[in-house]
């Protein structure tokens, strides 16, 4: 399946922008974590053409025993590209965002708009899929606690997202919603208000009256009455 427009056109941009970091010529990997192999076959190949086997050893080892932050920003639209298609597995998403997280701050100002687009694009995309690999919790700390970003207009833009998907994204939240770890940090107050509040209900009344099966219908009935129990404390 092609990715959405806007998809398409943030992962060109965040391309365009990281060209000017070339595959170095040599590259240092802690031999005892990857092999020789390995390393090769994620320089085998031009960027967009490497597959999520041969960069999967690299998003493990990239930047903790292997390379530098500029072999780092080589690989990271073709890591990203991955992740948002579901190539990559979605259980390198945290550790991989986090790592850029705590460097990107400095980079140049086109380079942190096209991650913030990119992202932006992923979230779209994620609420308009259900279910997703990397889910929507993860996104959000992805997006709150890893890259320091305001959450609040990710969640404005999910409250007139009509689509079955994303009411279905909302049900699992209030499930999973209940185990995150961070009660204490600023992101995670503005998650829990809203929460909370009356938008979820919204999202998931209006797919409730035009549910594809009585299995969804159920899954978000039960979300609603959760909500219910919730929004009185």
């Amino acid at each position: 399946m092609d990715p959405p427009p806007d998809l398409d056109r943030a992962l060109g941009a965040l391309y365009g922008a990281f060209s000017r970091y070339p595959l170095p010529a040599k590259t240092d990997a802690c031999e005892h974590c990857v092999s020789a192999e390995r390393v090769r076959a994620a320089r085998a190949a031009p960027l967009r053409m490497l597959s999520a086997s041969a960069l999967e050893p690299y998003a493990w080892n990239g930047l903790y025993t292997w390379g530098d932050v500029e072999e780092f920003k080589h690989y990271l639209p073709r890591l990203l590209e991955l992740l948002i298609l579901e190539e990559l597995d979605g259980v390198h998403a945290r550790s991989l965002m986090l790592r850029l997280g705590v460097r990107w701050q400095n980079w140049r100002r086109i380079e942190r708009d096209t991650v913030v687009a990119a992202v932006g694009a992923w979230w779209r995309h994620t609420l308009n899929h259900y279910p997703r690999d990397v889910d929507v919790m993860t996104m959000i700390e992805t997006i709150a606690a890893d890259l320091k970003l305001d959450l609040a207009p990710y969640l404005t833009e999910w409250e007139p997202n009509t689509t079955e998907a994303a009411a279905r994204h909302m049900a699992w939240l209030m499930h999973d919603f209940t185990v995150a770890v961070a009660q204490d940090a600023e992101w995670y107050v503005l998650l829990d208000r809203w929460i909370r509040g009356t938008a979820p209900a919204a999202i998931l009344e209006r797919a409730f009256f035009s549910a594809s099966s009585p299995e969804v219908a159920q899954e978000l009935s039960d979300a609603l009455e959760t909500h219910r129990v919730w929004s009185r404390h």
